[in-house]
């Protein structure tokens, strides 16, 4: 590996292993000795590549050629998919995400209606509710079914019903 050129002592000779050429630079490559001579191996150090199955990002460390399995285009796109030239949208990985998504939702909204549900619940069973959580009890029940019947399949078109005042 070359690493620059200095004066030496009149009287001092080369090793023989020495070249005695200094490589020719260009850029994009770094000069490195083969049996003997110089020769300009491909610099990608400090490029990002992203990998080809999941998108992920990493930076080139060695000399040499990219590897198999990555490219240096940036995926622009959400749920990155490689079509051999390109990033694309994958489809099935957008829709399994909006599927969890709205799961989540689901469960959220009705752990949030039962939590509402409990206290008014709690002054019922003793016979201490004003007619105000009386009414809102059945407001936040009927809530709390509504939830329970959205249907977050595949394909279908989510609709949240509105939660009581």
């Amino acid at each position: 590996m070359y690493t620059g050129s200095a004066e030496a002592n009149k009287d001092s000779h080369a090793p023989r292993n020495a070249l005695r050429v200094e490589p020719d630079f260009k850029d994009g490559f770094y000069p490195c000795e083969q049996d003997g001579a110089w020769i300009l191996v491909p610099d990608h150090r400090g490029t990002k590549v992203y990998d080809l199955i999941t998108a992920e990002e990493s930076e080139i460390k060695e000399l040499g050629e990219l590897p198999d399995g990555v490219t240096i285009i940036v995926p622009d796109v959400e749920f990155p998919k490689w079509n051999g030239k390109k990033w694309v949208t994958d489809k099935s990985a957008k829709k399994d995400s909006d599927i969890a998504a709205a799961e989540a939702q689901k469960q959220y909204l009705t752990a949030v209606a039962t939590s509402t549900i409990a206290p008014l619940q709690d002054a019922v069973d003793l016979d201490i509710a004003t007619p105000e959580e009386i009414s809102a009890l059945k407001e936040w029940k009927t809530y709390r079914v509504m939830l329970n019947r959205v249907d977050t399949s595949p394909g279908a078109d989510v609709v949240w019903p509105m939660p009581p005042a």
